[in-house]
């Protein structure tokens, strides 16, 4: 065609070269893939074998020693002991075997089923989860021959708690254990191993963070079938592991990282004294009971005034920490774990030094003399007759109100007392009257509540020890919640007859004995009011102090140091041959200032008597306060026992306890 060049054609000598050339570039790389892959295959395939099988590593954990907890002169309250743990990884055993592995160690099957769900709850399938701790040489024999049907287990080198005295300040102390199932990766168990075991009471889990160290661990290359490959270790075509000439019998962690052993802590309990003490309580029970009531339980509590350490407390029923030391499995620790916590056994986990909670009774009276004095409505001086005669509020013309001398039976009445003497013999109706003057000056119905205040009630104290009650003093507001949340269809208005019981110790109002201690505390010292608390010092594994602990008082009571002498002089008349309490020091050698209590509830009373001893210069000071659960009044037992403590404190021959055993004399306690 016109306008269009033809292209010259290609010789057939050119094109036979051209094709010979590709053929030949072809041929080449089909050569050179063929040599690679039978290098690949042949040549190096054991070693891509092997390093398709080490896919992974594992961590393998080691525990870090747990803390050592001491009295305050060095005793020994906690250690540890060696032990041969039981756990397993849950992504690798079904639940199934996992509840016969359970059932054949005699493990607790309820608790590690629970812990295996909570696991698989929260997608942490991969870390061990406890089975049974410190178990026995057959167990371990029979895991091991059973290895095949119980995948994922291992057993492992641990320690266990250890308690040396048993009981001894068990609610001070507390427990460990595994992290309860529910709580598993929550609170202040986020970020813990499955496995780990935590402190669950006491100064356990009070410092459990300083406590419980920081495990360590071992990394192992694994291979696709979770066994551990030493470093050089091969696989053969038959899926079996060929260690290297260097390598031992037991392969090398491919990293280490060491444990950190927990810190110590020193407590301000003084074993001594806790010894007596617990003896003193128990004795005091048995009298209340041998006097024909409940004596269902009860507290003790010895404390510094000055500072709030405290050398002594315990509360009744009790139990034995060691019962959780290798976790609770077995028939002899289930039955006794189901049975602390029935009803029969009456709470014995609960402290009742800082979490019961019972109505002050007469102890209280020095505080609403303390509010009389404060706000002028009373001096010193100020006397009230009692006649017998039913006492009413001003302008009231029903109700009646009466002291215990009209009910005791012996047809006494008070007399003429000013304030000592009323509060020496624990005159109901000379509080009543205080409360009655505040009342008739005042348009704020809660200022006698308020000024409770001032000396913690209602509120917390702060104790390094967990399970802590607020207690409760009543106001014109709660009032009106509390009837609407019972469901009361006329509710009550506030007046002053809540007044009138509240003086007295009653009237809903809930206390503590930590708080009662505490408040009369600050009687002592002079209007401070302390913070308590158990532990002294926390050290590392070196000795070097980690922290002191040693906690700024929560403040002044602020009232004069005049309206607290004359608190501090009916306190002495308590103690007094015609005081409430006088026969029970009237050959004491010490001069002890307090006071009874007898707090009614629906069942039988709660026996009280706090106090210290006055002008004792050699030791540091100490106050005590013993209360007895539905005891009666604490006239012949709590005060028995408080002056038994208070005399072997200050080093004082006693021919017996209030038990009837000797009380041995361990060594004077030290305080700083």
């Amino acid at each position: 065609m016109e306008g269009r060049e033809q292209s010259a054609p290609v010789p057939k000598g050119r094109m036979q070269v051209r094709v010979v050339s590709l053929a030949f570039v072809v041929a080449l790389v089909f050569v050179v893939l063929v040599g690679r892959l039978w290098y690949l295959q042949v040549l190096t395939g054991k070693q891509y074998y092997s390093r398709s099988q080490i896919t992974s590593t594992r961590k393998v954990e080691i525990p870090a020693e747990r803390g050592v907890i001491y009295d305050r002169n060095g005793h020994v309250l906690a250690n540890n002991k060696p032990a041969l743990n039981v756990t397993v990884v849950p992504a690798k055993i079904s639940r199934g075997h996992l509840k016969k592995l359970a059932e054949v160690l005699g493990a607790n099957t309820r608790d590690v089923l629970a812990r295996y769900d909570a696991a698989k709850k929260i997608h942490d399938i991969y870390s061990p989860i406890p089975v049974k701790q410190d178990v026995d040489k057959d167990a371990v024999i029979y895991i091991s021959e059973h290895s095949h049907e119980f995948p994922g287990v291992s057993v492992t080198d641990d320690f266990i708690r250890n308690y040396p005295d048993g009981s001894l300040a068990a609610h001070v102390i507390g427990y460990v254990g595994s992290i309860p199932p529910n709580e598993v990766g929550k609170g202040p168990y986020k970020g813990l191993p499955n496995d780990a075991i935590v402190g669950l009471s006491g100064v356990e889990a009070q410092y459990d963070n300083y406590l419980r160290g920081k495990s360590g661990y071992e990394k192992y290359n694994v291979d696709a079938q979770g066994r551990i490959v030493g470093k050089g270790d091969k696989i053969d075509a038959m899926g079996r592991v060929v260690p290297s000439g260097s390598s031992s019998s037991s392969p090398a962690p491919v990293a280490v990282k060491e444990p950190k052993p927990g810190d110590n802590l020193k407590l301000t309990i003084d074993t001594g004294l806790q010894q007596v003490a617990e003896r003193e309580l128990e004795g005091a029970i048995q009298r209340a009971q041998e006097a024909g009531y409940a004596g269902t339980g009860g507290a003790v509590i010895a404390m510094n005034p000055e500072n709030g350490q405290i050398l002594a407390l315990a509360s009744r029923p009790d139990f034995n920490p060691e019962l959780f030391a290798g976790g609770i499995t077995g028939r002899k620790e289930l039955a006794e774990y189901r049975y602390l916590m029935s009803p029969q056994a009456n709470s014995p986990f609960t402290d009742r030094a800082i979490a019961g909670t019972y109505p002050a009774a007469s102890t209280f009276k020095a505080f609403t003399g303390l509010a009389g004095l404060f706000y002028h409505a009373i001096t010193p001086e100020t006397t009230y007759t009692d006649t017998g005669a039913c006492w009413r509020p001003t302008g009231w013309t029903n109700g009646c109100w009466q002291s215990w001398r009209e009910f005791d039976g012996t047809g006494t009445t008070h007399g003429t007392q000013d304030l000592a003497q009323a509060l020496g013999d624990s005159n109901d109706k000379y509080f009543y009257m205080v409360a009655d003057r505040i009342w008739n000056q005042t348009n704020n119905v809660n200022l006698l509540p308020h000024f409770y205040h001032r000396f913690g009630f209602g509120e917390r104290t702060g104790v390094d020890l967990p399970g802590e009650s607020a207690g409760l003093v009543p106001t014109s507001q709660w009032k009106k919640e509390y009837q609407k949340q019972v469901g009361v269809k006329n509710p009550e208005a506030w007046t002053e007859a809540d007044w009138i019981n509240l003086a007295i110790g009653q009237g809903g109002l809930q206390v503590t004995p930590l708080q009662l201690i505490r408040a009369y505390a600050a009687i002592e010292n002079g209007g401070t009011l302390v913070r308590p608390h158990v532990g002294l010092e926390i050290t590392n594994q070196d000795g070097r102090v980690v922290k002191r602990i040693d906690p700024k008082p929560a403040g002044k009571v602020g009232v004069s140091q005049q309206d607290l002498a004359a608190i501090k002089q009916g306190l002495a008349m308590v103690t007094a041959s015609n005081g409430t309490a006088g026969p029970q020091f009237s050959n004491s050698p010490l001069k002890v200032l307090g006071k009874t209590g007898t707090g009614q509830t629906s069942g039988d009373p709660v026996g009280w008597f706090v106090g210290w001893a006055a002008g004792e210069h050699n030791r540091p000071p100490l106050i005590v306060l013993v209360m007895v659960e539905h005891g009666g009044n604490g006239e012949g037992t709590s005060d028995v026992a408080v002056r038994n403590i208070l005399e072997y404190y200050y080093g004082i021959s006693q021919k017996g306890s209030s038990t009837g055993q000797q009380t041995v004399q361990t060594g004077i306690p030290q305080q700083d």
